[in-house]
């Protein structure tokens, strides 16, 4: 029997199928293979249409930077100074804030103002009711003295030679400013003008006992000046100008820079020298800046342009009423009056806010006033004693105040 060494023919039916599996096969991998390269194309098309983003992750605030900004309670001006304090963990703020703690933990050093007070100006003045801009220098550096607004001492703390000239130029110079001819405050207490929209900001917002100057250069100037830059960047263009009141070459350098940033940037600006009159401009973008010297017996009747004779409360007063503004009543005592903020903005508890203003100077004995006269020995002499008793009783409760203080509602005005 003779073996065939060749298969068997293959009938017609088994090529059919093995054609057939051969076709499924090749139609599997080519359809693999497309949806590979799709996949590839649609991500390379994704990734030039949509640049790579690196989210940046959250920052952990430094603790001496929470502990330091804690005492700032006002929302407009925590929103505001957040990414200035919080974004840059070892940025000037953040060591700012670290020497401001290690100084206060010390025993050996003393800080004014206390914690609490360190944001006074920023707090009872929130960032769009600001209406007047004093900028100061250094905080009182005596026991008892510094509260956190520029050239303010508390009640019952005699009142310094720079407030004094300040007070002798409001009295000589009342033209609109609401005191009463020849009639001079009693105390030093400023928080009556801040309520109204005067943000007394010193350049410097903490100092050592008994050394001025001693936290300069430190941080707090450009803390200060982002708070002036803040003042323009967050003013809408309806929104009414700004009056400046600049004593002496520190306080008229550190507002020059910025306010120079600002010339020709929608907002023009006036400035005007002691004895200099305002600019007859009825736009609401117009800021006037009014420099004169220091108020500081020193300074104060000297210069080019001195303060005293300068009438600049005055004129701040005229730039405000030419930008529709409500005017500063210049006074330290009385209750605020309401009337053109309801006229101008009406407000749903007008009511309950006059009964409450009522019920106040009802229930509290209005302040005594002296006219303004050089006292004899024996009535300095006694004034000086009664001044020393009260700071010394202001010292000892200063803690107990500073919580009290935060703890009341800041009402608007």
């Amino acid at each position: 029997m003779i073996t065939s060494f060749f298969a068997p023919k293959e009938n017609s039916k088994t090529r059919t199928r093995k054609s057939e599996r051969t076709n499924t096969t090749e139609e599997i991998d080519n359809a693999k293979r497309s949806k590979t390269s799709d996949s590839v194309s649609n991500r390379q098309s994704k990734s030039k249409l949509t640049p790579e983003v690196n989210v940046p992750t959250e920052v952990e605030v430094p603790p001496h930077v929470k502990e330091l900004m804690s005492h700032l309670t006002d929302e407009s001006w925590k929103k505001a100074l957040f990414q200035y304090t919080s974004t840059k963990p070892n940025g000037k703020f953040s060591q700012l804030a670290k020497f401001v703690s290690t100084e206060r933990m010390s025993k050996n050093k003393q800080v004014f103002p206390p914690p609490c007070d360190t944001f006074t100006a920023l707090n009872l003045v929130p960032l769009h009711k600001v209406k007047v801009v004093i900028v100061g220098q250094d905080p009182y550096h005596g026991v008892g003295q510094g509260h956190g607004l520029a050239f303010s001492v508390r009640k019952g703390v005699k009142i310094p030679p720079s407030l004094r000239n300040i007070y002798k130029e409001l009295v000589n110079n009342n033209d609109g400013c609401g005191l009463e001819d020849g009639i001079m405050p009693t105390h030093g207490y400023l928080e009556r003008w801040a309520r109204q929209g005067v943000l007394m900001l010193n350049a410097v917002l903490t100092v050592r006992k008994g050394e001025a100057f001693s936290h300069a250069k430190r941080g707090w100037e450009d803390f200060t000046d982002e708070i002036i830059r803040l003042l323009f960047t967050h003013r809408s263009k309806d929104s009414p100008g700004l009056v400046f009141l600049l004593w002496g070459k520190p306080a008229a350098k550190k507002a020059e820079t910025i306010i120079n940033r600002y010339k020709g940037r929608g907002s023009s600006i006036g400035m005007s020298s002691s004895g200099g009159s305002n600019s007859n401009n009825n736009n609401n973008n117009k800021h006037v800046v009014i420099c004169t010297s220091h108020p500081s017996p020193l300074g104060a009747t000297k210069t080019k342009s001195p303060f005293m004779g300068s009438k600049c409360f005055s004129r701040a007063n005229s730039a405000l009423k030419e930008m529709g503004v409500e005017p500063i009543h210049w006074g330290v005592d009385g209750p605020l009056a309401l009337k053109q903020q309801q006229q101008s903005a009406p407000s749903e508890n007008a009511d309950v806010d006059n009964a409450k203003e009522n019920d106040q100077s009802k229930a509290e004995p209005k302040p005594e006033v002296a006219r303004f006269i050089t006292p004899t020995s024996t009535s300095s002499s006694d004034a000086d004693s009664a001044a020393a008793a009260a700071t010394s009783i202001l010292i000892e409760a200063s803690d107990t105040q500073c919580r009290s203080d935060n703890e009341q509602e800041i009402s608007d005005v």
